[in-house]
């Protein structure tokens, strides 16, 4: 999953994954299940949402309860959030079961 590294300039925009425009998007697949928490992301721009989508479910298939959720981010101010120790950076507009067996809700997730 090396791909889907975001790439952060100093002072900059969050870039998709896939091109270099910016990512108004993250992606985010969790499975808080097993002795490990496992966490995947990616960040994309509209016109490569769907296929981070498709690529972050495609290696999820081996986790057990896995969630994946969608949040729109603004992609300038990534690096200075993160540089102030913010770690949910983004709206959560969708999330969704992932993976095998019995999802477990990811931290945070109201119905």
């Amino acid at each position: 999953m090396s791909a889907l590294v975001a790439h952060v300039t100093p002072g900059g925009a969050i870039a998709c994954s896939t091109c270099p425009r910016a990512a108004c998007f993250q992606a985010r697949i969790e499975s808080p299940a097993g002795p490990e928490h496992t966490r995947r992301q990616a960040n994309a721009c509209a016109s490569h949402l769907v296929e981070v989508i498709q690529l972050l479910r495609a290696g999820a298939r081996e986790l057990t309860g896995g969630w994946l959720t969608v949040l729109a981010i603004d992609p300038y101010a990534l690096p200075r959030l993160a540089a102030l120790g913010v770690t949910d950076q983004g709206f959560a507009f969708y999330s969704a079961p992932v993976g095998a067996g019995p999802a477990t809700a990811p931290p945070g997730y109201r119905r």
